[in-house]
């Protein structure tokens, strides 16, 4: 390995050592570029290669980066979910066959009459609860979390209100409806990512020199 290559390495360790340890990387920088020998500058580069990504992965800024994507991405499967069921909705609404209602009409003419009045309601709350919980996953990524607080309300009550035109119908749930199972995942992994976050960004802190 040239010397060039070794000062390329060094630069790629400096790129991912963490904001608290930028010192680190400076002074990388400053002792490769006195090294003379290309086998001693490919150690040392090597070595401070290796020291990036050992505090990159005890960095916890970027464990709460990467549990806030997790947890966005999951937001985002419960948001592709319901935009899949409004495509449905609206398929129906535009003539398509609707299994739900042929049953009504055959066992429950008024809740049938009541579901074809709701149903426009409810593919439209499926519309905005998707485009809701999309945001939120966008906001998740990108770490804007006052944002993403206002986008998981909005979910919630748009949420509520899906839950509570389909049980005005027909639908008595045994269980947590889908509607609201986003919500259930964000509630329980935030408080936990963040306060295992800043527990370990203690723990870090106090282990610098």
């Amino acid at each position: 390995m040239t010397s060039a290559g070794a000062r390329w390495l060094c630069g790629l360790a400096a790129q991912l050592m963490p904001p608290s340890r930028r010192a680190w990387a400076t002074a990388m920088a400053a002792e490769i570029a006195h090294l003379g020998d290309a086998r001693e500058a490919r150690r040392f580069a090597l070595g401070c290669l290796a020291a990036a990504l050992a505090e990159r992965c005890r960095d916890a800024d970027t464990a709460r980066r990467d549990g806030l994507w997790a947890v966005a991405l999951v937001t985002a499967g419960f948001a592709v979910d319901r935009l899949s069921c409004a495509a449905h909705g609206l398929a129906v609404l535009g003539g398509a066959p609707d299994g739900m209602l042929a049953a009504l009409m055959r066992h429950d003419p008024a809740a049938a009459e009541a579901y074809q009045a709701a149903r426009p309601l409810v593919v439209a709350a499926f519309v905005a609860l998707g485009i809701a919980q999309l945001l939120s996953a966008w906001f998740l990524s990108r770490g804007r979390l006052r944002d993403f607080a206002i986008s998981a309300a909005a979910a919630l009550v748009i949420a509520t209100a899906a839950v509570a035109a389909q049980l005005a119908v027909v639908w008595t749930p045994e269980t947590l409806p889908s509607e609201f199972h986003a919500g259930v995942v964000q509630l329980l992994a935030l408080p936990a990512l963040l306060a295992w976050s800043w527990h370990r960004r203690r723990a870090f802190e106090e282990d610098a020199p």
